[in-house]
This record gives C-alpha cells, structure tokens and sequence, in this order.
C-alpha cells in the first residue's frame, strides 16, 4: 500500500503548493517594497550612495511590478475559482450518484449480511446467504463501474471498486471453502480499500472547500 500513499502525499503537496502561489507573490512584492525603502532610509544616513534620480526609478519599477503581480494575483484567483466550480459540481455528481447506487443495494447487503454472521447452525443456509450476497456485490461492482468519474476522483473510485470486489471474492471464497486464513486476508484487503476510498474523498472534499 505504500504507492498509493506517497501518490496521495504528492497530491496534497501540490495542491498545498497552488494555493500558496497567491502568499508566495503577496511576501515578494512585500520583500520588494521593503527593499526600496530600506535602500532609501540607508540613502538618508549617508549609509550607502545612490542617486534619488536611480532610487525613484528603481522605485517607480518596483511600484509598476507590485501593480503587475496586484493584476496577477487576480487574474489567478478568478482561474481558479473557475476551475474549482467545474470540480465542486463534478464531485457533488459523483457523491450523488454513488449514494443512489449504495442506497440501491446496501439495505439488502446489510440484511443479508446479517443473516450470514448469525447463521451458526445450518451451514446450507449460511452458503446461500454467501451466494445471494456475492450476486449483489457483482451486480453493484458493475454499476460503480459504468459511472463516468472524472480525473481526479480516478483513484477514489478504483479504491471503492477494489472494495466491492473483495467483499464479492470474499464471499465467493467462502462458498468455495476457503480456509479461514484466506478469507480474513481478503477480508483485510477489502477494509483498507474502502478505507482509502473514504480518505480520498474526505481529501479531496476538504481540498474543494478552501476559499480563497
């Protein structure tokens, strides 16, 4: 699991790195401005020698590249926001779409599941509960994956998919009598998918609400 992890790590990285981009410019032209007075202050004290001719063009240059990052700043920001309203609408339809599949199929899995965990007595009961719950896994697997999911929720959903099919295997295999051994590391595979599936969305969400 460690690729994944230092993918998600990377992402984080750079988005943080985007959105300092508007801090980065505002400390230059801050670190700019501060230069030219100290050069002029330092003038006054007979410190260092510059002629007030050069000094008011070096300021003047610098007050026209603060007015030019100013223009920048805004210029970036209106991308930007242009940019994360695409997002926030394409994320917004993959949620809702993905509670409409879940709510689809997660009544009948949770009953079912149920049923398989309780069920100690009759074994050719407890193998139908594990039949009947693979078929819905595949037929839910399927759904999930014929949704259009746009770049950037790419690996959310490949994790969610991972999930299913696992929780579809795991079943399978215990109709196929697997040994116990086999099942819970399935069963292991299984948990950590969906945990990386909530992680990137909870992510991404959360990435989406910054304001600027």
């Amino acid at each position: 699991m460690a690729a994944p992890g230092i993918r998600l790590l990377f992402k984080d990285f750079g988005y943080k790195v985007i959105r300092l981009k508007y801090f980065i410019i505002i400390v230059a032209a801050l670190i700019l401005e501060i230069t030219t007075l100290t050069l002029y202050l330092l003038k006054l004290q007979n410190i260092v020698k510059f002629e007030l001719f050069n000094l008011s063009i070096l300021y003047g240059a610098i007050s026209g590249i603060i007015v030019v990052l100013a223009v920048g700043i805004l210029v970036l920001m209106r991308i930007d926001r242009k940019r994360d309203a695409g997002k926030i609408s394409d994320f917004e339809d993959y949620q809702r779409n993905y509670r409409s599949l879940s709510a689809k199929h997660l009544n009948r899995i949770n009953g079912l599941v149920r049923s398989f965990e309780t069920e100690t007595v009759n074994l050719d009961s407890k193998l139908e509960y594990a039949e009947s719950l693979e078929k819905i896994y595949n037929d839910y697997l399927e759904e999930l994956s014929g949704l259009d999911v746009p770049d950037f929720l790419k690996y959310a959903h490949r994790c969610e998919c991972d999930h299913l099919a696992k929780e579809k295997e795991f079943y399978n295999g215990f109709s196929s009598l697997f040994q116990p051994q086999e099942l819970k590391s399935i069963c292991n595979e299984s948990e950590i998918s969906h945990d990386n599936f909530l992680k990137e969305l909870h992510r991404i969400e959360k990435s989406l609400r910054l304001i600027i």
